[in-house]
Order: structure tokens, then sequence, then C-alpha cells
């Protein structure tokens, strides 16, 4: 495996990065309009067929330059995606509390704190509002899975599995940290209050893989980060 330095490793997050920007600001919005459909309803179809769709595509790209065999067993082993053992469960469980847990603090500080930050703010830190799906949006929910799956099997699967380890090689005990705020550059249109709050986020997923040397373990925290109230909300459950 090849070392990745400074210059590729913002390369390889940036460019998504600015992807990501694009389409929250211009495509999403013109599809919206066009359609009379909400934003989070034309995100779940651009995201899956033009942002994370493509990450997973690009992740077995980089594998096959890289002169790995694209067979199963092959590239589970180079992404270092394997079976939950019970020391990875107690690690993806303690660490998404504690993020989560740090997460609230850093909220707390930011609305007692003399910046003037209104905790209704905080509701909006996500430039995409989920919202319950309805009438003809409601089609979209046969699409969630492959949304999710792209989302959070996709990117995990280039910003830990195919990234992270080359980044050991070159950081050290380091890369998780430098994987983790590269991935700040990753939600660049997210805005700076929701990447102050997203520190403990974006920080617990590549400390988890580099402890565990199991990529399994950032799909499962970004999944239960996300999935479960995209879920309920898209499904009225809650509001």
């Amino acid at each position: 495996m090849k070392r990745i330095g400074i210059g590729y490793s913002i390369v390889l997050f940036l460019i998504p990065g600015i992807l990501f920007w694009i389409h929250l600001n211009w495509t999403i919005p013109f599809f919206s309009n066009q359609l009379q459909w909400s934003n989070y309803a034309v995100w779940i179809i651009i995201g899956t067929l033009f942002l994370f769709g493509p990450l997973f595509l690009v992740t077995l790209l980089l594998l096959k330059k890289d002169g790995y065999k694209l067979e199963l067993d092959s590239v589970l082993y180079r992404l270092r995606i394997k079976k939950m053992s019970r020391s990875d469960w107690l690690w993806t469980g303690l660490s998404l509390l504690s993020a989560i847990a740090i997460a609230g603090v850093i909220v707390i500080i930011l609305v007692i704190s003399p910046l003037g930050i209104d905790a209704s703010a905080l509701e909006e830190i996500s430039p995409i509002k989920t919202n319950k799906l309805v009438g003809a949006e409601q089609y979209i929910l046969f699409l969630l899975p492959l949304f999710f799956f792209f989302n959070y099997v996709g990117e995990e699967m280039l910003w830990r599995g195919y990234i992270l380890p080359r980044q050991e090689i070159t950081f050290g005990k380091y890369a998780w940290a430098f994987n983790g705020f590269l991935h700040a550059l990753f939600h660049l249109p997210f805005g700076l209050l929701t990447h102050v709050v997203s520190i403990p986020i974006y920080l617990v997923m590549p400390f988890v893989v580099y402890k565990t040397r199991n990529t399994t373990t950032a799909i499962f925290i970004h999944a239960l980060l996300g999935a479960p109230m995209q879920i309920l909300v898209a499904l009225g459950v809650i509001s």
C-alpha cells in the first residue's frame, strides 16, 4: 500500500466537497422548483445518483488503479471492512455516545456564551432539512435504502476504508485526527456553526477505525447518526 500525503488527501476530500456545494446551492434548488418537490425529496435523488453513488464508484476505480482486483474478498480486505467483534461493538457504542455528549456540551457552551447564538439557530445547522414526504414524493421512500447505502457505506469506503490506511503510513498515530478534520472539507457547504458542533462526529469515526482497524465501525456510527431520524421524519412519525 502506498502512502498518501497532505496535498492528495486534501484533493480527495475537497473535490467531492465542491460537488456537494454545487448540488446544495444550484442543482437541488433548481429541480425542487421545477418539480415542486421539497429540497429533501430532490436531495435523496441527487445525493444517490450524483454524489454518494459516484464516491462509491471512485473508491472502486482507485482500488483498480492501485492494482487490486475488484473481487468482493479483495475489496473488503483492502478497505478493512470486517465482521464486528465484541470489542468493536464496545468501541462503537462508547465512542458514539461520547461524541454525542461532547457535541451536546458544545451546543450548551454556544448558547450560554456571549456570542449571542440562539438555540433555534442550532436546529437549522444542516442545509437540507428532513421533512415528511407527501404526494408523489412518497415514491422516493423506495430509494431511501440505496441512498443510505451509498451515503453511509459509500462514504466510509472512501474516507476511512481507502484513504485512512494510506494516511496512517504517512502520519502514523495522528492520521485519524488529520482524516477527521479533512472530513469537514467535504461538508464545506454546511457553514461554520455546523462544523463547530460536528467536531466530535468528524473525529470519532476515524478514531474508532484507527483503534479497531475495522471500517465497519464507522459505517455503523455514521448510519446510526443519520438514518433513524431521517426515516421517522420522512414517514411523518415525528416532525
